[in-house]
């Protein structure tokens, strides 16, 4: 294992929005340098271990990561660059709340993209607006207006940020084709470097769910979300972006190289309640409870909760539903080196079945999923899990 990029889990906001069922928690400000103290722990006994692991990317993600001072994120990152082997030309990301972004962007982030004191610091942002609509906002539950997305774009800019993706969602309740163009327009406006699009997934145990459940949530349907997602791909690859992956668009050169390792089923670290690492082919999850996560830390005790190996048929099809992901596909080449077969013989009826369906190709040492299978990505993927 030569590299790994590097997982950072900051489980705080300011309010859990009615769909968000990520391991996420409101109303902890008590726990915020415990919390830190913690990670800081597990990341020097972890790179302890891996000395000559060459780490070129790393993430922070959560929750809202910026609820924490500049002091705290500073200082997370510090212990990072101090302990692993980060490359030169890292890229380094933070996500944001715009509503968070506003209130400390002069404090919690540095205000140089690169260099802040001597030291690399954050020289990637994600934005998540999910809307430039403010009924679909309120709806959502998010704590910031269309508004105050722009000036926390500007501000972000005006900060240093070269780099600045949106997060932009769609299927939204009371959505309609015409409302989710124009948050896209809004979005164009700003002339991000990177777009991610999701679509609104109605999770068990959030306000949503019970909503839909008794009738409440007045949802597009699936017609309606596959003309947005359509509109989208038109609109964002007519206006340069890369549709590199299902949900994500790029100018050239800005395609997100972190999320790239975990498509390719790459090794990676994971740091903080409820991450997970995946390192020389086991993926070890941590406890996601904060208060308990701190406590094992603290005490002395391994914070991983559940680990598993995969090998084999369950290994290769990990790798096939993450590598269906990428628009590219999965390099079949990459793949009988690392497997010792090719897909079409690690899968001998699955891949020829989704190809006479229509849902995937063979091109230029690839296998790739067709347009049309773009618009059934889930049900290309589940061909691959649980077969061994």
């Amino acid at each position: 294992m030569e590299t790994a990029a590097l997982y950072v889990h900051i489980p705080f906001c300011i309010r859990k929005c009615a769909y968000c069922d990520f391991n996420s928690y409101p109303g902890m400000e008590d726990l915020f340098q415990p919390y830190v103290d913690a990670l800081t722990s597990e990341i020097r006994t972890t790179s302890a271990r891996y000395p000559d692991v060459r780490v070129p990317t790393i993430f922070f993600g959560g929750g809202t990561p910026t609820v924490l001072s500049g002091e705290q994120l500073s200082g997370l990152l510090g212990e990072i660059l101090g302990s692993f082997r980060v490359d030169s030309d890292a890229e380094i990301t933070i996500e944001a709340n715009p509503g968070t972004l506003l209130l400390s962007i002069s404090g919690t982030l540095p205000n140089h993209p690169l260099l802040k004191g001597g030291v690399m610091s954050f020289n990637r942002l994600s934005l998540g607006v999910q809307s430039f609509d403010d009924e679909e906002l309120r709806r959502l539950g998010r704590i910031h207006t269309s508004d105050e997305a722009v000036e926390a774009f500007r501000q972000a800019r005006e900060a240093g940020f070269r780099n600045i993706s949106i997060d932009l969602m769609y299927g939204v309740p009371g959505q309609t084709v015409e409302s989710w163009k124009r948050t896209l327009g809004r979005a164009l406006d700003l002339a991000p470097e990177h777009i991610s699009l999701y679509s609104l997934s109605i999770e068990a145990g959030t306000p949503f769910h019970e909503m839909n459940r008794a009738g409440a949530l007045q949802l597009p349907g699936d017609e309606a979300e596959a003309d947005m997602y359509e509109a989208a791909i038109q609109t964002l690859v007519d206006a340069g972006f890369a549709h590199y992956e299902i949900s994500n668009f790029a100018r050239p050169g800005f395609q997100c190289r972190h999320n790239i390792t975990y498509w390719k089923n790459e090794p990676y670290f994971g740091f903080g309640a409820g991450a997970t690492s995946f390192l020389n082919g086991v993926r070890s999850t941590r406890v996601a409870d904060v208060p308990e996560y701190i406590r094992r830390i603290s005490e002395g005790m391994p914070p991983v909760v559940f680990e598993e190996h995969a090998i084999g048929i369950d290994a290769m099809g990990e790798t096939m539903f993450l590598g269906l992901r990428l628009l590219e596909g999965v390099n079949i080449e990459d793949f009988r080196r690392r497997y010792g077969e090719t897909p079409t013989e690690a899968f001998p009826s699955v891949i020829p079945g989704l190809k006479e369906r229509g849902m995937i190709e063979e091109t230029g040492g690839f296998i790739r999923l067709t347009h049309h299978g773009l618009f059934f990505g889930n049900d290309v993927f589940e061909e691959f899990v649980g077969l061994g």
